[in-house]
């Protein structure tokens, strides 16, 4: 495990199948789901349970190590690790393609809103929403 997710462990003992989920998760590009997860790590261990692959993920979340996010119009979770640089996605509404943003078009809006009222802020979410390139209907030029 990456030393950076030990120290924010908080002395919490982290297990081979915690390591294996920390693993699978810095390898994705995109936020993937619990089955997900779970089918990686079934493919090397035979004896995990999805019910522990749940518990695990909630003690990143609580430990601020993975972040939950969920979809518009879709109940389905998705988890990513925490990084220095948080991100947000474009998201297709009919095929479900999360798009990664590149910028962060609410950092400044955060810091005037927060000097205007006071309230400190600790984290955003921003995501739009719209049809990707492949299911958007084609322009026929008339």
């Amino acid at each position: 495990m990456n030393i950076q997710y030990k120290e924010k462990l908080d002395g919490c003992r982290a297990s081979k199948n915690m390591d294996e989920v920390i693993s699978i998760l810095q390898k994705q590009s995109l936020p993937i789901c619990i089955d997900d997860i779970y089918t990686q790590i079934k493919k090397k261990n035979t004896s995990v349970s999805l019910s522990t692959i749940y518990r695990i993920v909630e003690k990143l979340i609580n430990h601020n190590i993975v972040r939950k996010t969920t979809i518009l119009d879709n109940n389905k979770a998705l988890y990513e690790l925490v990084k220095d640089e948080h991100q947000h996605y474009m998201i297709c509404v009919k095929c479900k393609k999360m798009i990664p943003i590149d910028i962060c078009p609410i950092e400044e809006f955060k810091k005037h809103i927060a000097g205007e009222t006071g309230f400190n802020i600790t984290g955003h979410k921003f995501e739009l929403y719209g049809e990707c390139e492949t299911c958007s209907p084609k322009s026929t030029g008339k």
